[in-house]
């Protein structure tokens, strides 16, 4: 288990069209010691994503020009990649909020933030679910790697039994030979 308190508080995808609120926001979580990967459309996004492995988050705007946020979602989706998504919006509505929701969204954040705390609390309950998640995958393949062991084990163990078997059948079959020879002379 890592030590809280001796590493950065996680690695965050930012990404925000409007160059003055992505530079606000990416100093604002610097400050709270969050690594920061910012760009602003989700085709960067998409290469940033293709390129690092060690995005623990994605805190996105939801609508841009060219591709939207939700875009960012459905990739992640496509490529099984499980990472928390926010979504963060001046143009909220039912609809998209739903939309983000059912598509697998983390949360849905109203701009503007006027209040550090609602970005910041549900970032950190995201990298929480995150790295718990993938806790749970690496107990999971350790355990499988622990059962293959044991499997090829089992199999050495019931290998080495069949050969002492036939050995001990050998060995019989000599006794019974000599013993038979013994009882002639």
């Amino acid at each position: 288990m890592r030590d809280m308190e001796n590493i950065k508080q996680g690695c965050v995808l930012l990404v925000e069209d409007e160059e003055a609120v992505r530079e606000s926001l990416k100093e604002l979580l610097e400050l709270f010691d969050f690594q920061v990967y910012a760009v602003r459309c989700v085709d960067h996004a998409i290469k940033i994503l293709e390129e690092q492995q060690d995005i623990e988050a994605i805190v996105s705007d939801l609508k841009m020009p060219g591709k939207m946020g939700i875009d960012t979602l459905r990739y992640l989706n496509s490529k099984e990649r499980n990472i928390p998504v926010i979504f963060l919006t001046g143009w909220g509505t039912m609809e998209t909020c739903q939309e983000a929701l059912k598509e697998g969204a983390f949360d849905y954040i109203l701009k503007p933030i006027e209040n550090k705390d609602k970005v910041l609390f549900p970032l950190k309950q995201a990298i929480e679910r995150y790295r718990l998640e993938k806790n749970n995958e690496e107990l999971e393949l350790d355990v499988l790697r622990m059962a293959e062991q044991h499997e090829k084990l089992l199999d050495s163990i019931l290998s080495d039994v069949e050969i002492k078997n036939k050995v001990q059948e050998k060995i019989a079959t000599i006794i019974q030979k000599w013993e038979k020879k013994k009882k002639r002379n």
